[in-house]
């Protein structure tokens, strides 16, 4: 009898971040970024043609987490967003400069809830972090979600 995979549940998922463990916790959604390559156009007498790509593109990795309430997940990416780009003073930006890139992985666990594959992508950096929207009118309560989105040198794919 030949094997027949499950479908890929998009519930089972573990997230590693090595500088942001308060984020990793309440880590509700997140994505696989897109890949892509432009082709090269080659004119012709007749017709322009194609080749393979010589540059790859990645879509910007996501995060979307549930807010603690002391907000330690929203002040981890917002005072590392602060540091890299410092806006007031340099001292801002020497604060981290140690620790300016992390690595981030995410564990897709198999119908079994095992591990299976694990993307690991490397050199990442927070490049936006969403609103914080509170709302008094909601009636049942609604807890406050923020996404962050990273951009990153690559990433990889590696089956467990």
């Amino acid at each position: 009898m030949p094997f027949i995979p499950n479908y890929l549940s998009p519930l089972e998922f573990k997230v590693t971040i090595d500088r942001l463990p308060n984020v990793e916790f309440f880590t509700q959604q997140t994505n696989i970024p897109g890949i892509s390559s432009s082709p090269v156009m080659v004119p012709t007498r007749f017709n322009k043609t194609f080749h393979q790509g010589d540059e790859i593109e990645f879509s910007d990795l996501d995060f979307t987490f549930i807010l603690d309430e002391a907000m330690k997940n929203y002040q981890e990416i917002f005072n590392w967003i602060i540091a890299l780009n410092f806006p007031d003073n340099h001292g801002q930006y020497n604060a981290i400069s140690e620790n300016l890139l992390s690595d981030i992985s995410i564990i897709v666990l198999n119908s079994k809830k095992n591990p299976n594959l694990k993307f690991t992508f490397t050199n990442c950096f927070p490049t936006s972090l969403g609103d914080v929207t509170l709302n008094t009118t909601e009636t049942d309560v609604q807890y406050p979600q923020v996404t962050a989105s990273f951009k990153y040198d690559s990433f990889s794919m590696e089956v467990l």
